[in-house]
């Protein structure tokens, strides 16, 4: 794969990741509000069935008792708590409540009208209820809500305060002397009076467990993270199998365009590089020579008297010459070198590191196995070379320039032979020339 599609996979798989994670992490925090805001919402009804308790036993129940007192079908001092005492009977329902939510599996709310002065037992205020009632009492709070850890359970606690007292409230909470005969006899005549008036004598104290809340949020959570989890990956998926395809098909073009690029820069009979592929290697080798200060040397290859090869034996045959040059050429170089076809019977070697004086013996080694080989059909031949050496900042075609003169000659004094353009030390001469059979 392409490297920048390889990225592009990776920056979104990270950012996928990422993405996963934070949609984890918001799941978790939405579901734990959602148990606080339902246990809430429980603890609420829990409320506001205790304020319709109230309601109807304030305004239905005690007045049609005081009714029928009135009307002598009950004696003046009767007063049952189980029907005239709120708390009593608040306190009741939420015991039934607690049966039916048992039955049904769900697990009980705490209910409890948390007093520092209460007639029952049941309903004294612990430290902590003490201090809301003390806040509440001096308007410093008027509802308080808390998550508590208790007996290894999570649970919301919310407390609200009840009315303040008034001169009803203190028939029964005031003076032991005011209050009912049966409600002496039953709770006695030490607790639950004296009562301030205008005070709250008395909070709702309601604990709602979030434990079944939690599980069902988690349960859900869970259903949310695997559905995230399928999308996610399945949109990643999709984005891979696109973009691999994407991939697959600019790797073909990359492909065809290198393989197009490189026969536009070879030669078909001989496979090695053409013209065109010479001049680009050739000015890529030049940056390099200027840059880092090394030697560069050129030989121009010229098979001599190749035209009777075709007009003896034919251009099939003539073909066959060439090819067999270029590889004798080839296995005589050193990886380094750039060997190409400049054209018919001529060829250039583009040598990196070498002066003139090693690039003449190069020469002359190329030299000797063109005049020792023998081609097709028997076929002897001979080659003529031109040297030269880089100067820096020239271009390819002054260096080509001046090898060509050498080849030329090197032509003139008998073919054969290796001639270069003249030495740094003989830069005056008219060039030196290595003969072959005088040599």
């Amino acid at each position: 794969m392409l490297p920048r599609y390889r990225n592009t996979l990776i920056a979104l798989f990270l950012l996928f990741a990422l993405a996963f994670v934070g949609l984890v992490l918001l799941f978790h925090d939405r579901a734990d509000k959602f148990a606080v805001a339902e246990a809430k919402q429980q603890a609420l009804n829990a409320l506001l069935m205790h304020r319709a308790t109230h309601a109807y036993v304030t305004q239905i129940q005690r007045p049609e008792i005081y009714r029928l007192k009135e009307e002598g079908k009950l004696y003046q001092d009767y007063f049952s708590p189980s029907v005239l005492s709120f708390t009593f009977i608040a306190r009741n329902i939420k015991d039934l409540l607690n049966r039916e939510r048992e039955k049904h599996g769900m697990e009980t709310i705490y209910f409890k009208l948390a007093s520092e002065n209460p007639r029952n037992p049941v309903n004294k205020a612990d430290a902590s209820e003490v201090e809301l009632l003390r806040r509440m009492n001096a308007n410093e709070l008027t509802e308080y809500e808390k998550v508590v850890d208790l007996e290894g359970k999570k649970w919301l606690y919310l407390a609200v305060p009840i009315e303040r007292s008034n001169k009803g409230c203190l028939k029964c909470h005031g003076d032991p002397g005011d209050a009912p005969a049966e409600l002496l006899a039953m709770y006695g005549d030490k607790a639950g009076f004296h009562e301030s008036p205008d005070a709250i004598r008395a909070l709702i104290s309601i604990r709602v467990p979030l434990r079944s809340i939690v599980k069902a949020g988690d349960q859900m959570t869970r259903v949310l993270i695997l559905v995230t989890f399928v999308v996610l990956t399945s949109i990643y998926l999709v984005i891979t199998v696109l973009i691999r395809r994407i991939d697959t098909q600019e790797q073909e073009i990359l492909k065809q365009n290198k393989a197009l690029e490189k026969l536009s820069m070879t030669d078909m009979l001989t496979g090695i590089f053409n013209r065109f592929g010479l001049q680009r290697r050739g000015k890529e080798i030049m940056k390099s020579a200027d840059r880092f200060h090394h030697p560069l040397a050129l030989l121009m290859l010229d098979l001599d008297h190749f035209k009777l090869v075709n007009d003896r034996h034919g251009h099939t045959v003539g073909d066959v010459v060439l090819k067999q040059f270029g590889e004798i050429i080839q296995a005589n170089l050193r990886g380094s070198d750039i060997f190409g076809r400049w054209g018919g019977e001529e060829f250039l070697v583009l040598s990196p590191y070498l002066h003139l004086k090693d690039a003449m013996k190069m020469a002359e080694k190329l030299r000797l196995a063109i005049e020792a080989a023998e081609f097709n059909s028997g076929i002897r031949l001979s080659t003529s070379i031109g040297v030269s050496e880089y100067h820096s900042g020239e271009t390819l075609s002054g260096l080509i320039e001046r090898a060509d003169l050498a080849l030329y000659a090197a032509k003139e004094s008998g073919r054969n032979r290796v001639a270069s353009e003249p030495l740094p030390e003989a830069r005056t001469g008219p060039g030196n020339t290595s003969p072959g059979n005088d040599a």
